[in-house]
């Protein structure tokens, strides 16, 4: 049975970076589409200059949060057991990924996922990081799409950290369903174990 879950464990992945590419691709495509057409106002100041600079910026922090995307959604089986929480490589990336992710619309969905695999870790330690990461993305979107108006839309910003901690309990349901599914199986794993040795005995004591 481990013989197959690293080939789960690599199929889960490419699933989840083909739906994070298409979801971002998708959206990054509506957004400046309407933009073009003009229901959506670009932000002040605007230009051609401007906005080939945002267009740009936006696919190439699009470009490597989808990178990283595979580094931070990576599981390790020990993860099951209590005292271990996953790769530091992993959190790594998911760092910088919700760093970026409400910057870059092609982004987005990645920092989805990403918030919902590290809350499923269920480590304190790993989960405030990716809230202040999240947090620091929201302000520093209100910082750059408009740079003409010195104030911060607080209601956005506070829109994005009920977002945050409505995936990061999300995560965090699935990681206690799954650790109680792994308990199970393991409980059930050596109940298994050990009844033959049990039976044996139960048939020497009848003879």
């Amino acid at each position: 049975m481990n013989q197959h879950s690293p080939v789960r464990s690599k199929t889960r992945t490419q699933i989840l970076f083909f739906l994070a590419a298409s979801a971002g691709v998708t959206m990054f495509g509506m957004y400046h589409v309407l933009e073009a057409l003009g229901f959506i106002a670009p932000p002040p100041p605007f230009g051609d200059s401007i906005g080939t600079v945002a267009f740009g910026v936006d696919i190439a922090l699009g470009v490597l949060a989808l990178a990283l995307l595979p580094s931070a959604i990576h599981h390790d089986p020990m993860e099951v057991e209590y005292g271990y929480v996953g790769p530091p490589s992993a959190l790594v990336a998911s760092l910088v990924i919700l760093s970026v992710w409400m910057v870059s619309i092609l982004a987005a969905p990645a920092g989805a996922i990403v918030l919902i695999s590290l809350s499923a870790r269920l480590s304190l330690y790993w989960t405030v990081p990716a809230v202040c990461a999240s947090l620091m993305s929201a302000l520093v979107y209100q910082l750059t799409h408009s740079p003409a108006h010195p104030n911060i839309s607080w209601t956005t910003v506070f829109g994005s950290v009920a977002l945050t901690l409505t995936l990061i309990a999300m995560g965090s349901v699935r990681g206690l369903v799954l650790r109680r599914q792994a308990q199970q199986a393991k409980q059930a794993k050596q109940t298994q174990q050990s009844q033959p040795p049990q039976q044996a005995q139960q048939a020497q004591s009848a003879g």
